[in-house]
């Protein structure tokens, strides 16, 4: 009994995470520590008492629970449900005796969620249908784990058009944060499976929102299907659902992770053809991917239209531009936009000014980086710590003691 249990629970655990059962290098630290023996005990009686509680539900389908008092981790909870699912145990008691014992964890969406992906596993839809009553009254959300249950990947055309069919019915009469929530999750969960055609029969049943939408386009987009991606765009006009930036943005980083910059460049025009104003996220991925590429003219272009189109340039944009003038050997160009940017009197250029730092210094280039954290503190801009201690460091290895002290002195000015 307990090794069929242990097993399962092994299997489960491979498909959750099948980098947790590879073998572990036992000279590494890793290693080291979860061989420890305090370690070992911890873990041993963690997972004694999930398998004690699994006993305990599978035999008196959990009417003994309540002599229990204790406090799970979420990651126990979890696997207790997903192993009780796998053998097909209702774990309803377990679901009152966690509100009772983790109340914490009791509104928590994973744990909600995997509940009603047991009453799924059982096909115990009167069940859920009163825990869904519940959740909606208590305004919890479901999450793509509720789903798992669906025999989306092995089965045939119609039994999974038949099972996600019932699933939304139930949802539609639930309504509420289950209703939305549900229907979402439902669509993340098929998108992740790469079950993009019984998704988007979800959509064509229920609502055609632009949330929903935004889903599929965001996994094809993971998946370089730009060119599907555009299709759903397409598709989201002739209903008349218009797309927002957001899913163009998607498409935008898909383009530019594939080096097509003009065709990505061609989308940032068409969004203005059709009344999709780009905003600061559209300017930053195209400056990303253009200084990647080394393409500072396209950086120029879109900065400068990043600015006028009024929107306030986050600093992530900034710092792609530094690294941008960097990796292409333009370090004088680098130097001289973060000088540009203090004389503006930007608040970033303090974060710059130590950014441009740390790639000398990590380009090898110690005097460098102390030079410019000397300049900066000149002009009255902190350095940041963990850049400011590491090129000391650096400065004493190489026996530069004077350049380190001097940074030292300077340094403890901006101390309180």
């Amino acid at each position: 009994m307990m090794m069929s249990l242990k097993i399962s629970t092994k299997i489960i655990r491979f498909f959750i995470n099948p980098i947790s059962l590879k073998p572990l290098n036992p000279n590494s630290s890793i290693c080291s520590f979860f061989t420890h023996p305090r370690c070992f005990s911890i873990i041993s009686n963690q997972t004694q008492l999930v398998s004690q509680l699994i006993d305990v539900i599978k035999t008196t389908n959990g009417s003994n629970l309540n002599s229990i008092n204790t406090k799970l981790s979420k990651p126990s909870i979890c696997e207790i449900f997903r192993v009780l699912s796998c053998e097909k145990v209702l774990a309803l008691h377990f679901f009152d005796w966690i509100r009772d014992n983790n109340p914490d964890l009791y509104r928590n969406s994973d744990v909600c969620s995997l509940m009603i992906d047991n009453c799924g596993w059982l096909n115990d839809y009167d069940t859920m249908k009163h825990l869904l009553t519940r959740f909606k009254n208590e305004q919890i959300c479901l999450n793509d784990k509720a789903f798992g249950f669906l025999p989306v990947l092995d089965s045939s055309r119609a039994q999974a058009l038949e099972s996600v069919s019932l699933v939304v019915r139930v949802l539609g009469e639930i309504g509420g944060s289950v209703g939305s929530s549900g229907v979402y999750a439902l669509i993340s969960m098929l998108c992740a499976t790469d079950c993009f055609e019984l998704a988007n029969y979800v959509i064509e049943i229920t609502e055609k929102r632009v949330s929903y939408y935004a889903v599929l386009v965001r996994e094809k987009c993971r998946r370089r299907r730009a060119g599907e991606a555009y299709g759903l765009i397409k598709k989201m006009r002739a209903v008349g659902c218009e797309p927002d930036a957001k899913m163009y943005n998607y498409i935008l980083g898909c383009l530019c992770k594939m080096d097509k910059i003009s065709e990505a460049l061609s989308l940032v025009e068409e969004m203005k053809e059709t009344g999709v104003d780009p905003d600061e996220v559209t300017f930053e991925i195209l400056i990303s991917h253009a200084c990647r590429l080394g393409r500072m003219d396209v950086v120029s272009e879109s900065f400068n239209r990043l600015i006028d189109s009024g929107h306030v340039p986050r600093l992530l944009t900034y710092a792609a531009i530094v690294k941008g003038y960097f990796n292409a050997g333009r370090y004088e160009d680098a130097y001289a936009y973060v000088c540009d940017m203090e004389a503006k009197r930007m608040p970033q250029a303090n974060k710059m000014f130590s950014l441009l730092a740390r790639l000398h210094r990590s380009n090898g280039n110690v005097d460098g980086a102390a030079k410019i954290l000397d300049e900066m503190m000149e002009k009255g801009l902190k350095p940041d710590y963990s850049n400011y201690a590491r090129t000391v460091y650096s400065l004493r290895i190489f026996r530069s003691y004077d350049v380190a002290h001097n940074l030292q002195k300077k340094f403890s000015k901006f101390r309180v």
